[in-house]
């Protein structure tokens, strides 16, 4: 895509949003009965201008923000102290309503091109290491271990061949330069085929022009050798554990310690563990969990357990004559292989055989218990022993992986209430971001790397535009959620700072000093035109 084409996007798309954020401060004026003396597309000073009826309409020479000035709204002027269509002689509420209506326009265009995003199916909402990793959990992000082909044109490269033998992304990103360069002999990289073959490919500027890639680092959990550990003699050193799949067929990625303890604790065997080596690709292990018979927890007073001798500790080998492994199956037995017994006055009752290992014993032993006739229980609480995998010497770390596919979410009449959470939470996080990059600029001279400016949006747009409709609907919506969320903090020549002045009349009952008001305003937009000139500059160093 061309330079000019982006910008142009990227004009387009932000103009389009300071219209719709300064048409709400417009329309809700004009509702309101107040005077608009001019509505501007960027920021002061003027370039040109026309006026009708009683609007000057604009356009400024600093292109990033708008203004809607209203009468009385800054100014000292006889006809804003008296006039009742002047902005200071509204009510408060009113005050409030227009001062806010451009926010809610942008937060209302972005949960409306959500909603129209989830609907009609589009990317999830991934702005946190959690968002990607919980992405990949639920299938909604494709990963493959390594450096692997995403798609080529190339006869000697297919998508999803691997290519073996790098350890780290550096290591990739050394090999392509030289190749690029084409300056020294040209190197061999070893590819696994789909089909299981492996063969040796040049590496050409040809070959990765025709083809895509796209390693990045990943959490992941690798496995140091070590003696004395379970996988000893299977695993080599470097091993990525990537997944493991359960006897339903269901498929949980390891891409954490949680994610491992999870798997080990709470699934059952026989399991599949999928392992990454870089020197031969992935492959798959049989494992079988160790089992432990369930545990008695509690054992009720008086009752036939009781009675019975047994004890907290015990553990439940059996019942009725059938093994159990779960805690579940001694409820589900009991009930199920229970016996009727008649004693000899006539009296008939139920009774069930458990075949028990008593705390602290060596041998174990058959009881015959009384179910109790009201609830046919025995009483007592069974729990069951989590499993123990032994020494794993499995670390977490980054490991090199490459971005295979990113789903779209389709959401169907969900769509609205997925939009608004996740407004809520990016909104939220837009928030704190920026208020902790602020900081860092007043405190620090500087900004978080990555923090990207007018350039750098301008950058993103013309790649977000590159991957179609959807995804340039969830950019806009971003977007403009961002631009909502920032313009409602209560900083000086921001909404916000209009609103907090709006706010503290109301608590105080006093008004603020226009000089003073006007002065800190001014102060704010200064601060504020220096901050994107700092990002902008830094946006500019990163081009080259």
């Amino acid at each position: 895509m061309s330079t000019v084409f982006t910008i142009l996007a990227f004009l387009v798309i932000f103009s389009l949003l300071i219209l719709i954020h300064e048409a709400g401060h417009f329309f809700a004026a004009k509702k309101s009965g107040v005077k608009v003396e001019e509505f501007g597309m960027g920021l002061p000073p003027r370039l040109w201008g026309i006026k009708k009826g009683e609007t000057i309409y604009s356009i400024n020479w600093i292109p990033f923000g708008g203004f809607v000035r209203t009468l009385g709204e800054g100014d000292d002027s006889k006809e804003g102290k008296t006039s009742k269509r002047s902005f200071r002689n509204q009510s408060l509420r009113v005050q409030a309503f227009i001062v806010c209506a451009g926010v809610i326009m942008n937060l209302l265009l972005s949960f409306v091109l959500l909603t129209v995003g989830f609907w009609i199916g589009m990317e999830p909402l991934i702005a946190t290491q959690d968002d990607f990793l919980n992405g990949i959990r639920e299938g909604q992000v494709q990963t493959e271990p390594g450096i692997v082909v995403v798609e080529s044109t190339s006869s000697d490269l297919s998508a999803g061949d691997r290519l073996l033998n790098f350890e780290t992304v550096e290591e990739w990103e050394s090999l392509v330069a030289v190749a690029q360069k084409g300056e020294a002999a040209t190197p061999l990289v070893t590819v696994a085929k789909a089909d299981g073959t492996q063969i040796s490919v040049p590496l050409t500027s040809e070959l990765l022009e025709q083809t895509t890639f796209a390693p990045f680092y990943l959490s992941g959990l690798i496995y140091q050798d070590n003696p004395n550990a379970v996988f000893f003699g299977t695993l080599q050193q470097g091993d990525v554990l990537v997944s493991v799949e359960d006897p339903e067929g269901e498929v949980y990625p390891l891409l954490t310690g949680d994610d491992f303890d999870a798997a080990f604790k709470n699934l059952s065997s026989p399991l599949i563990l999928t392992v990454f080596r870089p020197t031969e690709g992935t492959f798959e292990l049989d494992l079988t969990l160790p089992t432990e018979p369930p545990v008695i927890s509690y054992v009720e007073v008086a009752s036939p357990a009781e009675m019975a001798g047994l004890n907290v500790g015990d553990r439940i080998l059996s019942v009725g004559g059938h093994t159990v492994n779960k805690a579940s199956q001694v409820v589900e037995f009991t009930t199920q292989y229970k016996q009727s017994v008649t004693s000899e006055s006539g009296e008939t009752s139920e009774t069930i055989q458990y075949h028990v290992l008593k705390s602290g014993a060596t041998e174990s032993e058959f009881l015959t218990l009384t179910l109790r006739p009201e609830d046919g229980r025995v009483g007592v609480g069974i729990a069951d022993i989590l499993p123990s995998f032994g020494m794993t010497s499995v670390y977490e770390g980054y490991v090199p992986f490459t971005l295979m596919e990113i789903k779209d979410v389709q959401l169907g009449l969900s769509a609205p209430f997925v939009a608004v959470t996740e407004m809520w939470r990016l909104g939220k996080m837009t928030a704190v971001t920026f208020v902790g990059v602020l900081k860092q600029f007043v405190t620090a001279g500087g900004v978080p790397e990555g923090v990207s400016g007018p350039v750098g949006i301008a950058q993103m747009t013309g790649v977000t535009i590159q991957d179609g409709f959807a995804a340039t609907l969830r950019f806009i919506a971003m977007l403009s959620l961002s631009l909502g969320v920032i313009n409602i903090l209560p900083f000086p020549a921001l909404d916000g700072g209009h609103f907090a002045g709006i706010l503290f009349q109301a608590i105080t009952g006093k008004k603020g000093n226009t000089k003073w008001v006007n002065l800190i305003n001014t102060a704010g937009f200064v601060f504020l035109l220096l901050f994107i000139a700092y990002i902008t500059f830094n946006d500019v160093l990163n081009l080259f």
